[in-house]
């Protein structure tokens, strides 16, 4: 029970959406994702910087897959030397730094099914050792 005690934070401060988010995607997003996380009862204001990372990634990878909607992938670029060739489109590796990014604070906070599982882990061991504490070997 001490030991559940120390790991969970309160949550006054983590309802509302820091103003410091970038758009209205973004505080959407940290709407959306802090209902379903407080229902599962993982998260808590030390959570806030990780769960407003999340969601401003969010925001630009959506914003940078949609100005990649119905541009070609490999565009023509000019070389420093001014010669012409075919490159992979700027916006891809946007939208992958921005992917790898949402996957680095999803995986913080409890939004992947992997850190989930090991947060459901946690409370069933306490779970049992409170029952073997209470009621001993039998």
């Amino acid at each position: 029970m001490l030991e559940e005690q120390s790991v969970i934070t309160g949550m006054e401060d983590i309802g509302r959406p820091p103003s410091w988010l970038i758009n209205t995607i973004a505080k959407k997003e940290y709407k959306r994702v802090l209902k379903d996380l407080k229902t599962i009862e993982i998260i808590g204001n030390l959570d806030l910087s990780n769960l407003a990372g999340y969601c401003n990634a969010y925001a630009m990878y959506r914003k940078a897959t949609e100005q990649l909607s119905g541009q070609d992938l490999i565009v023509v670029k000019v070389s420093a030397q001014g010669t012409e060739y075919e490159g992979e489109n700027p916006l891809i590796m946007i939208q992958k730094k921005y992917a790898e990014e949402m996957r680095k604070f999803a995986s913080m906070c409890g939004l992947t099914i992997d850190s989930r599982l090991k947060a459901a882990a946690i409370k069933v061991d306490r779970a049992e050792n409170e029952i073997e504490e209470e009621f001993g070997d039998i």
